[in-house]
């Protein structure tokens, strides 16, 4: 076996060819921030136009080179929002498939979805018939189906520990030609279809319209389809990120997207939820509010669990705190607007209780499994929705600590 002092060697070896591979590599040139601090778009997936169009759409989305006007989208009533969680988008389809059972899951006017989430919204987005796929898909599949690590002594060469060629093949045997045309059609009724990336050029968070890129029908459509649902898995680091061709003013540009988490970990697009608040001008009586379901893929607080101080163990610890604060803050956000909207808001998550040993990234089949099964039995008794969202912790009632002594109150 290979000493660590050897294996340090070896490293130290390859950083300087690595740096000079990176010294030489094609630089990307990038387009200018298009569409401003929200950016919303579909790309194009047809062959190139001589001059592409800019403009926008009923909806506010701004297109690029769209040759097929999307249908004016419905006054949304019911709203679904996925989260990201990995592994744990498990208890998000048995939640799904408990709810369809009971009798009374609506067909959403609009979907969202964010990492895993992105994964699960599109078949969520064509109704209760998928529901068999989904639960295949997370109860099946292990570790290796997902992705699998690259070799140590090739790591300063890459963008990433791991390749994402499993989940690719995944997806793009869940989004087949007939689906891609299912997508377009719920589209042109008026339906909408949103996923989230992160663009590692600009910083940002990017909502696409799977819908609308869609009704551009043919293979390209199909292909960028799948990149980004793809990208919006790509956590940063661990997968490789994922080009994305652009085209503006009738140039060609490539853009690096990754996981949507890193932004937004749950999202609905600003433009949805003004559609869907009570208009002030009428009365409310008259007026039948829409209601947004927020499902998160996890718990709402992470696990406590004593941290060994060391650098892995400290950095995972340090992710998972900010990534679960964010999503609290990203619901918390959601739940004042549709307070402020008149929108019926509810949200539901794994139960503080409820054991979780394994993280979003291992893919355990057992443990998958309890996730989809305790999500039917949460989707099929209700489902089990909060009309508020975890703020605060039962820690954090009390807010200030004034010193390092402290009683249980037992």
């Amino acid at each position: 076996m290979v000493s660590w002092r050897v294996q340090l060697r070896r490293w130290l070896l390859l950083v300087p060819l690595a740096v000079a591979v990176g010294c030489v590599a094609p630089r990307r040139v990038p387009p200018a921030d298009i569409g401003g601090p929200t950016q919303w778009r579909s790309a194009e997936a047809a062959p190139p136009r001589p001059s592409p169009v800019l403009e926008e759409s009923p909806d506010g989305i701004q297109l690029v080179g769209h040759s097929v006007p999307p249908a004016r989208p419905l006054k949304p009533r019911t709203i679904l929002a996925l989260s990201g969680g990995g592994m744990f988008g498990a208890y998000t389809v048995g939640v799904l498939n408990g709810w369809s059972k009971a009798g009374n899951r609506p067909t959403f006017d609009v979907v969202t979805g964010i990492s895993t989430g992105a994964l699960i919204a599109p078949l969520a987005f064509l109704g209760l018939e998928h529901d068999p796929h989904l639960s295949k898909m997370y109860t099946s599949i292990t570790r290796r189906d997902v992705f699998a690590y690259r070799s140590w002594a090739t790591l300063p060469f890459r963008d990433a520990v791991a390749t994402t060629a499993p989940l690719r093949a995944n997806v793009e045997t869940t989004i087949s030609e007939e689906v891609v045309l299912a997508l377009a059609a719920e589209h042109r009724k008026g339906r909408r279809l949103y996923i989230g990336t992160t663009n590692l050029d600009t910083k940002r968070f990017i909502t696409w319209d799977l819908g609308a890129i869609a009704t551009q029908g043919g293979k390209a459509a199909r292909k960028l389809i799948i990149n980004l649902m793809v990208a919006s898995c790509s956590l940063p680091g661990v997968f490789s990120p994922v080009p994305i061709e652009v085209e503006l003013d009738g140039k060609r540009y490539t853009e690096l997207h990754v996981d949507g988490g890193m932004t937004s970990p749950v999202f609905v697009p600003t433009t949805v939820l003004d559609a869907a608040a009570l208009d002030p001008a009428r009365p409310v009586a008259a007026q039948t509010p829409a209601t947004l379901f927020v499902i998160l893929a996890g718990k709402a607080f992470v696990d406590p669990a004593p941290v060994n101080a060391r650098l892995l163990p400290v950095l995972g610890a340090g992710a998972a705190a900010l990534v679960s604060a964010q999503t609290r803050l990203e619901v918390a956000n959601l739940y004042h607007i549709c307070r402020l909207g008149g929108i019926h808001f509810q949200m539901t998550s794994l139960a503080n209780d409820f054991p979780t040993p394994a993280g979003g990234l291992e893919f355990v089949r057992p443990e998958m499994h309890k996730l989809f099964e305790e999500g039917v039995r949460v989707g099929s008794s209700g489902p089990l929705w909060f009309s508020a969202p975890p703020e605060r912790g039962t820690a954090e009632i009390d807010g200030i600590r004034t010193g390092n002594r402290f009683r249980s109150g037992k």
